[in-house]
C-alpha cells in the first residue's frame, strides 16, 4: 500500500509539472479557459461557508440582480477549504488538480491490483502500468489544460468499481456500505462520474450474472446491494435537488434545458472517432478554429495502451474472464460517440442521413442524459477499463521489462497524445485597481473593460474580483450582460473594440455619452475600470477618449495601465456598506 501511494504520488508530480514544485506560482491550465471560473467558485464557496450561508444565491454577478448558482465543483471547494483558509484560493485550487491526479493513479492501481491478484496473483508491480494508464489519461491532462477541476476527481470512478466488484465477490453489510460511501463520493464530486458509476456497477453485476452465476452468492448480494443503492441515494439527493433548482428559472446563472443540450452535442462537443486513435497536437473537432476557443477534446486512448490491454484480452483464456471488462470498454466507448457518428471532421452519413448511436436511444429516453452535454466525457470509463486490461497484459511481461514498458506507455502518453503537457499556467497577479476598489467603504459594482474578450478569458475580471469583493455586471458564458444592453456608452465602447471606429467622428454625441455615464452610475455602478493590456494602442486611445467624454477624467491611473474611474451617482447619496 505505501508503495502504490508513493509511485502514484510521483505520478502526479509529473502529471502537475512544474506546479508541483511551484504550488503558488501560477494556476493549472490555460488562461483562456475554465481556470478563472473554476478558482472564483472555490474563493466563492469559501467565502459563503464562512459567512454561514448556503452558496445557492450569488450577487457578485450578473449586477444588479442576486442570481442562482451551484458552482459545479463545490465538493472540491469544501475539501479544499482548510488550505484556502491558509494560503488562499489559489493554493486550493492547485492542490484539488494535483489530489485529483494522485487519486487517479493510486485508484487504479487498487482496482487492477485487486483484478490481477484475484484471478492471478502476483499483481502489485504490473498494478503500475494501469495506474500510469490512468494517471496520465490524455483526456485529464487535457481537462486540466481547459482548467476544470471537477473532471479530475476520476479515481472516484475507479474506488467505486473497486467497491462494486468487492460486494459481487464478498456480499456483507460492510461492503455494501463501503459500495455506498464510494458511490456517493463519485457522485459528489462528479455528476458525470456518479452516472458512469452507475452504468459500469450494472455491467459488472449483469457480467456476474452472465460468466459467474455459480460463484455468485444470489441470496447474500440483494440485501446488501439495497443498502448500498439506499445510502448513496440518501447521500447524494440533497446536493442533487440543490443542483437541479439552481438549474431553473429566470435567474439561474447557469442553464441546461435540452435544446441547449442538443445544440452542445451537435455543434460543440462531438467526440471524432478517428481523434481516439490518432497521436500528435491534432484536434477534431478543433474549437479554436470552429469557435475561436481555447478548450480542447482529447479522446486518445494511445496505442501502447491499446496494446498492452490487447495483449491482456488475449492472455485470458476463460470467455467469463473477457466479458466483464470487454462489456465495460465496449459500452462505454459507444456512448462516447454521442448520437451520431462523426468520423474525421464531419458526420457519417448513409443516403444523406446521420448515422445513430446508442446515446439518441439514451438521450430520447432518459431525463438524465437530455442533460449530458459531454459525450466524450465517456472516454474516462473506457481508459480506466483499457488500464484494467494493460495490467493484465503486463502480467505476462518479464518482470524486467515493466519499467520500461511504463515508460514507453507514459512517455506516448505525454508526448505523443494531443493533450498539452507540461500544461499550461495563468498568472496569479491581481492587478493594482483591486486595492483601490477594496479600500473604498461604498457600496457599488465594477465595470471592468474590454467587454469583447472572448466569454472565457473575460472571467479573468471574476478572478480578480477575490481582490476587491465587489459585484461585477458580467455572468459567468454570457456574451452581452443585460445591463449593458441599454446603454450608449457601451454600445459606443463595443464598436470601438470591434475595431469598427478606427477613427472617432469630429463631433462625439457628448450629451449622450455623459448621460449614459450617469446612467450607470444611477444603476449602482460605483467603478468603471480599463485594463489597458488587453488594448492594441489605437483602440485604446479610442477607448480612453469616449471615456473621458461619458465620465470625465480617470480618478486614478495605475502603475500597470489600469484606468479607473470613480462614479458619483446624481440620483442617490451614497451610503457606506
Amino acid at each position: 500500500m505505501r508503495l502504490g501511494l508513493a509511485v502514484t504520488f510521483f505520478f502526479a508530480v509529473v502529471a502537475t509539472w512544474p506546479m508541483a514544485i511551484d504550488p503558488l506560482g501560477g494556476l493549472m491550465g490555460h488562461p483562456g479557459n475554465d481556470v478563472w471560473n473554476h478558482v472564483w467558485g472555490y474563493w466563492w464557496v469559501g467565502t459563503q461557508v464562512e459567512q454561514g450561508f448556503l452558496p445557492l444565491i450569488t450577487d457578485l454577478l450578473h449586477f444588479p440582480g442576486s442570481s442562482r448558482l451551484f458552482f459545479i465543483d463545490t465538493f472540491g471547494a469544501l475539501w479544499t477549504l482548510p488550505l484556502q483558509k491558509l494560503a488562499g484560493p489559489v493554493a486550493a485550487y492547485n492542490l484539488a488538480m494535483f489530489v485529483g491526479f494522485w487519486l487517479a493513479g493510486f485508484a487504479a492501481w487498487l482496482l487492477c491490483r485487486h483484478v490481477c491478484n484475484e484471478r492471478f496473483g502476483q499483481g502489485d508491480l504490473p498494478a503500475f502500468v494501469g495506474a500510469a494508464a490512468f494517471a496520465f489519461s490524455p483526456h485529464l491532462l487535457a481537462q486540466a489544460y481547459n482548467g476544470i477541476t471537477e473532471t479530475i476527481t476520476a479515481g472516484t470512478l475507479a474506488l467505486t468499481a473497486l467497491a462494486t466488484l468487492r460486494l459481487v465477490e464478498r456480499p456483507s453489510l460492510r461492503t455494501g456500505l463501503v459500495a455506498a460511501l464510494a458511490g456517493a463520493l463519485c457522485m459528489l464530486s462528479n455528476n458525470y462520474y456518479g452516472l458512469f458509476a452507475v452504468l459500469g456497477a450494472a455491467v459488472l453485476l449483469f457480467s456476474a450474472a452472465v460468466a459467474r452465476w455459480e460463484r455468485v452468492d444470489w441470496r447474500g448480494l440483494p440485501a446488501p446491494t439495497l443498502v448500498a443503492a439506499l445510502v448513496a441515494a440518501v447521500l447524494v439527493a440533497p446536493a442533487l435537488w440543490l443542483l437541479a433548482i439552481s438549474l431553473e428559472g429566470p435567474d439561474a446563472i447557469v442553464n441546461r434545458d435540452p435544446d441547449f443540450v442538443w445544440r452542445q452535442l451537435i455543434t460543440h462537443n462531438v467526440t471524432d472517432l478517428v481523434s481516439v486513435f490518432r497521436p500528435g497536437k491534432v484536434y477534431s473537432p478543433d474549437l479554436k478554429a470552429l469557435h475561436g476557443e481555447e478548450l480542447l477534446i482529447v479522446t486518445y486512448a494511445g496505442w501502447v495502451l491499446v496494446a498492452l490491454a490487447g495483449w491482456g484480452l488475449l492472455s485470458l483464456r476463460r470467455w467469463r474472464d473477457r466479458l466483464p471488462w470487454l462489456l465495460w470498454i465496449g459500452c462505454f466507448a459507444l456512448l462516447m460517440l454521442g448520437p451520431y457518428l462523426y468520423v474525421a471532421g464531419d458526420y457519417a452519413t448513409i443516403d444523406d442521413r446521420k448515422i445513430p448511436l446508442p446515446f439518441l436511444l439514451f438521450f430520447d429516453s432518459f431525463p438524465i442524459f437530455a442533460r449530458i452535454s459531454h459525450p466524450f466525457r465517456f472516454v474516462v470509463p473506457v481508459q480506466l477499463g483499457l488500464a484494467v486490461l494493460a495490467t493484465l497484459g503486463a502480467r505476462r511481461l518479464p518482470a524486467r521489462w515493466l519499467l520500461p514498458v511504463g515508460g514507453l506507455l507514459a512517455a506516448e502518453l505525454l508526448l505523443g497524445s494531443p493533450a498539452p503537457w507540461p500544461v499550461s499556467r495563468s498568472p496569479t497577479e491581481i492587478p493594482a485597481s483591486s486595492a483601490i476598489l477594496a479600500a473604498d467603504p461604498h457600496a457599488g459594482a465594477v465595470l471592468d473593460l474590454p467587454m469583447g474578450l472572448p466569454n472565457l478569458e473575460r472571467a479573468i475580471y471574476n478572478y480578480w474580483q477575490i481582490g476587491h469583493g465587489r459585484p461585477s455586471v458580467y455572468s459567468l458564458n454570457e456574451p452581452d450582460p443585460e445591463i449593458l444592453q441599454r446603454s450608449h456608452l457601451a454600445r459606443a465602447l463595443r464598436v470601438a473594440e470591434a475595431g469598427r471606429l478606427d477613427r472617432l467622428p469630429p463631433l462625439l454625441p457628448d450629451l449622450d455619452l455623459v448621460v449614459s455615464g450617469r446612467a450607470l452610475a444611477a444603476l449602482g455602478v460605483r467603478y468603471v475600470v480599463m485594463h489597458q493590456r488587453f488594448y492594441i494602442r489605437e483602440r485604446a486611445e479610442t477607448t480612453l477618449t469616449l471615456l473621458r467624454v461619458a465620465l470625465g477624467p480617470e480618478t486614478t491611473t495605475t502603475e500597470t495601465g489600469e484606468h479607473v474611474w470613480c462614479l458619483q451617482s446624481p440620483y442617490a447619496a451614497e451610503t457606506p456598506e
